[in-house]
């Protein structure tokens, strides 16, 4: 019999925070991004804003500018901002205490199993592209690595990972197998974390079991939603379940300090959820049903 592990890391509901950068998440944070990223618990982080004289009086800038960036530091109309943002938690002394020594005791597992070839079997509920997006001094650069198969648990031999975990698989995995939402698929694969998330690599001797179900995605599909996709910049409490949307990995160099950050992409293009077509088209059908 083996043991039930949970993503300790990825524990909702217990911590949130008022910065800016996590209204759309409607401000909860990840434990993942409390004590590994900004190391912010207790005492917070500090935030430096841009701002500039000349914009905030309605004036254009004297060289052009449209936005505050990196190379106005030096202009005598420049001047910054410092907003300091601590996380709140919903847990008392005790529970705090004892979920810190849960997050330990599980972060010593992921230490023990990183890079080990494990023996994997799971229900396929998602397959998405893996995006990444540069912003540099030149501009904006998209870049689709490869895809990520979703699991809402899974197997790591006989102990029960009861916690979301993702297999990466390329282009030519995902065309000869054709996987598809239902599918189950056994296979050997290197366990990994990356952000707080565990991706399962290289996956060989794959046992898959077809459900009957259509493809959900294509290279081609893939290919043409980076190109027309858009990141969403509504709330995204509707488009999480969606299967045209993805997470997609932010490197912003244009900053003073280089910033990484996730945000939600739409393949069918569509950056504000309130005018989403599925949106509206489940809307309406609820409306049309008996009793609606």
């Amino acid at each position: 019999m083996g043991e039930k592990i949970r993503n300790v890391f990825k524990t909702t509901g217990a911590f949130s925070c008022h910065h800016p950068t996590h209204r759309q998440f409607d401000y909860a944070v990840s434990p993942y991004h409390v004590f590994k990223v900004t190391r912010c618990w207790p005492e917070g982080c500090v935030e430096f804003l841009w701002r500039c004289r000349q914009f905030d009086k309605g004036h254009k800038c004297p060289k052009k500018y449209k936005h505050v960036g990196r190379a106005c530091s030096s202009c005598k109309y420049y001047y910054e901002i410092k907003n300091c943002h601590t996380p709140e938690t919903n847990l008392d002394d005790t529970q705090l205490k004892e979920f810190i020594r849960e997050l330990r005791e599980y972060e010593g597992w992921l230490e023990s199993m990183n890079g080990k070839t494990v023996r994997f079997s799971g229900i396929i509920d998602s397959i998405r592209p893996r995006l990444t997006l540069k912003i540099g001094r030149s501009g904006r650069h998209l870049r689709m690595e490869d895809y990520l198969v979703s699991f809402p648990n899974g197997y790591l031999g006989t102990d029960l990972f009861d916690d979301r975990l993702y297999l990466k698989i390329t282009g030519g995995f995902l065309k000869r197998n054709e996987l598809a939402i239902g599918d189950e698929i056994e296979c050997d694969a290197i366990f990994t974390v990356e952000k707080g998330r565990v991706i399962l690599r290289n996956p060989r001797r794959v046992d898959l079991t077809k459900n009957g179900g259509k493809q959900t995605l294509t290279t081609s599909n893939a290919l043409l939603g980076r190109a027309t996709g858009k990141i969403i910049s509504g709330s995204i409490s509707f488009c999480e379940d969606c299967q045209y949307c993805c997470l997609i990995d932010i490197e912003d160099d244009s900053r003073v300090k280089p910033a990484f950050y996730r945000r939600f992409y739409c393949l069918r293009g569509i950056d504000d959820p309130e005018y989403c077509p599925v949106r509206l088209k489940l809307l309406n059908a609820t409306d049309n049903s008996p009793g609606g």
